[in-house]
C-alpha cells in the first residue's frame, strides 16, 4: 500500500498557489454537466467563468506553462483545485471560531510582495492571498479539547485528520468478503490477518499500520497527509471512508482487495491525541477537506479525496 518513504510538512508545501498555485485544463472535445459551475463545494459553486478567466490570466503573465499557446491540463486542474482549497480552508477557519483577518491577508500580500501580483486582477489577487493566509493560519492553530478531538473521531477518524489502521489484504473479493463474514462471527481481526494476510509483516503486526507521529514517535495511527502521499489511492479511500470498530470493504487496490479496520478511540486515546494534536491546524483541517462535498464538471476533471486534489478522469 507504500508508495514512497513518508514526507513531512507535506500540508504547507502543497496548498499554496501562484507562489504555490495548482490547476486543470480543457480537451477539443470536453463536455461541460453544468452551464456556470467548475466545481461545487458544500452547495457553493466555483465559477466556470471565474476559473477560465484565471487560467487567461495566468497564461497572458507567463505564469502557467503553455504549449502551443494553450495552458497545459494540469496546470488548470491545480488551478481549480486551489480555488476549492480556499473555499474549504477559509470556511474552516470560520467553523473554527479563527477566521480570516484583515492582518493576516496584509502579512501574506507584504511576504509575497507586490511586484509578483500586482498585473492580476482584484479577483485573483484575492484567491492568491487567501489562500496563502488561510494555509499560514491553520499551521498556526492551536489543538481543541481532547473531549472535542475525541468526538469527532467516534463521529469518523477521518474528521480528525488521523487514522489507526489495521487491514488485511488478499488476492480475490471473495476471500475479503470471507474475512468479513468471520469478523461479523466474531473472529479476532489481529488473528485472520496473521493467518490470511498477504502482506509478510502481517504475520508479526496483525495488520497493524505503524506511523509517525510529529515529534517522531512511532505509534498506531498516522496523518491524512501521510496516507494521501504514501499510500495506494484506493486504500486510503476506504480508509477515509471507514468507522471506529467497525470493519470496511472490500476494497480493491493495486495490492489485492483490503478489509480495513480502523481501531476504536479506547485502544488509541493516547497515540491519537499525539498526532492530532502535535499538528493541530493541519490535521483537522485535513481531515475537513476529506470530508466536503465537493464534486468537479468532468470536463476538468473528478475530485479524489484520497490525494486532496483533482484527478484527471
Amino acid at each position: 500500500m507504500r508508495s514512497s518513504a513518508p514526507s513531512r510538512r507535506k500540508f504547507l508545501r502543497s496548498s499554496s498557489v501562484l507562489v504555490a498555485v495548482a490547476t486543470v485544463g480543457l480537451s477539443a472535445c470536453a463536455t461541460f454537466t453544468n452551464n456556470s459551475a467548475a466545481a461545487t463545494v458544500d452547495g457553493t459553486d466555483i465559477s466556470r467563468d471565474t476559473l477560465e478567466s484565471f487560467i487567461d490570466e495566468f497564461a497572458a503573465n507567463r505564469q502557467l506553462p503553455l504549449a502551443d499557446g494553450i495552458v497545459q491540463s494540469d496546470d488548470a486542474r491545480n488551478l481549480l483545485a486551489g480555488m476549492i482549497k480556499a473555499k474549504v480552508y477559509t470556511d474552516f477557519l470560520a467553523r473554527y471560531g479563527k477566521p480570516l483577518t484583515k492582518a493576516q491577508r496584509d502579512a501574506v500580500r507584504a511576504d509575497i510582495g507586490t511586484d509578483q501580483i500586482k498585473n492580476l486582477s482584484t479577483d485573483l489577487q484575492s484567491l492568491v492571498i487567501d489562500l496563502n493566509a488561510a494555509t499560514n493560519a491553520i499551521t498556526e492553530l492551536d489543538p481543541p479539547s481532547d473531549a472535542a478531538i475525541e468526538k469527532l473521531y467516534n463521529e469518523k477518524p477521518s474528521l480528525t485528520g488521523a487514522m489507526c489502521a489495521s487491514h488485511i489484504v488478499v488476492k480475490k473479493k471473495a476471500t475479503a468478503q470471507k474475512m468479513l463474514s468471520m469478523l461479523s462471527n466474531g473472529a479476532k481481526f489481529a488473528d485472520l490477518a496473521k493467518k490470511y494476510s498477504t502482506e509478510p509483516a502481517a504475520k508479526e503486526s496483525g495488520g497493524a499500520l505503524q506511523g509517525q507521529s510529529a515529534d517522531g514517535k512511532t505509534g498506531p495511527c498516522m496523518s491524512i497527509l501521510e496516507y494521501q502521499q504514501n499510500f495506494d489511492p484506493a486504500f486510503t479511500r476506504g480508509a477515509l471512508a471507514a468507522r471506529a470498530g467497525v470493519p470496511y470493504g472490500p476494497v480493491q487496490s493495486s495490492f489485492g482487495w483490503h478489509v480495513i479496520l480502523l481501531a476504536p478511540w479506547d485502544q488509541v486515546k493516547d497515540a491519537a491525541l499525539d498526532l492530532v494534536k502535535g499538528e493541530p491546524g493541519p490535521n483537522l483541517a485535513t481531515g475537513y477537506l476529506a470530508n466536503a462535498d465537493i464534486t468537479v464538471d468532468p470536463a476538468y476533471g473528478r475530485w479524489a479525496s484520497a490525494t486532496g486534489n483533482i484527478a484527471a478522469n
